[in-house]
């Protein structure tokens, strides 16, 4: 392959690449509160509210095994879940340390780790 062809080669994955990072949703995944960094309330509250465990996948959130269809919008450190059904959304803010503020349909807004860690 030729140098230049080489090279627009490279180029055109690299933006490929760059791309798909950018659309990337950076809460998909299964997420449990932070147990060691939420007022004892909010953990009450959510343990209630069976909302001690989320899963974001591509298409919903199951909270409490509970199936809510969404799509997604990223501003930046913040997601939007808006609920297929149209009421409403759910917000979440990605923390610089990887873990979640989710601001839960009960009031309160809660800290969330990757489950396992």
């Amino acid at each position: 392959m030729p140098r230049v062809a080489r090279s627009a080669a490279a180029f055109w994955l690299a933006v490929l690449l760059a791309a798909s990072a950018c659309g990337r949703n950076p809460i998909l995944g299964d997420w449990e509160l932070d147990r060691d960094d939420n007022a004892p309330g909010t953990l009450l509250a959510a343990d209630a509210a069976e909302l001690s465990t989320l899963r974001f996948t591509s298409a919903a959130i199951d909270a409490g095994g509970t199936l809510i269809a969404v799509r997604y919008e990223i501003e930046g450190d913040v997601v939007r879940a808006v609920r297929a059904d149209g009421r409403g959304e759910h917000r979440v803010e990605v923390l610089s340390d990887g873990r979640l503020r989710v601001a839960l349909p009960i009031g309160v807004d809660a800290i969330y780790e990757p489950a396992g860690s």
